[in-house]
């Protein structure tokens, strides 16, 4: 059981612990103001291009890809990660017994669900 002085001694720290979290949060933001504004009283004119190499930038430095293109890694990354818990599930699945087969199953139709959920909606389509 904790003693009344380690509580009080827990609460002391904590309340230091945000004191200053909150001071340094304030003294940069307080340094972003002041350097934003002396360095926008600089007059260079370097600011404004886009490399720093010297070379002269041929065509637009932004490249606009389909919206498409990351809803699919996203879903990717998703459906492969579920796989690592799948593998090691399989692995181990005589040591765990039947309780952890039944949360696995309802995994695994959590998983199924979604898949349903993105095919009916055509995500994988494509065509416009």
């Amino acid at each position: 059981m904790l003693h009344i002085s380690t509580d009080i001694n827990f609460i002391c720290l904590f309340i230091i612990l945000i004191i200053i979290s909150l001071t340094l949060c304030g003294v940069m933001m307080s340094l972003k103001f002041i350097l934003n504004n002396y360095s926008q009283s600089l007059d260079t004119n370097n600011k404004n291009i886009p490399f720093e190499s010297g070379i002269n930038p041929i065509g637009l430095s932004k490249s606009y890809v389909d919206n498409k293109f990351y809803l699919t890694s996203i879903i990717f990354i998703l459906f492969d990660t579920e796989c690592i818990y799948l593998y090691t599930w399989s692995v181990n699945a005589v040591d765990l017994g039947w309780n952890i087969f039944f949360y696995m199953l309802e995994f695994v139709v959590t998983i199924l669900i979604g898949l349903f959920y993105i095919v009916c909606n055509n995500i994988f389509k494509f065509n416009k």
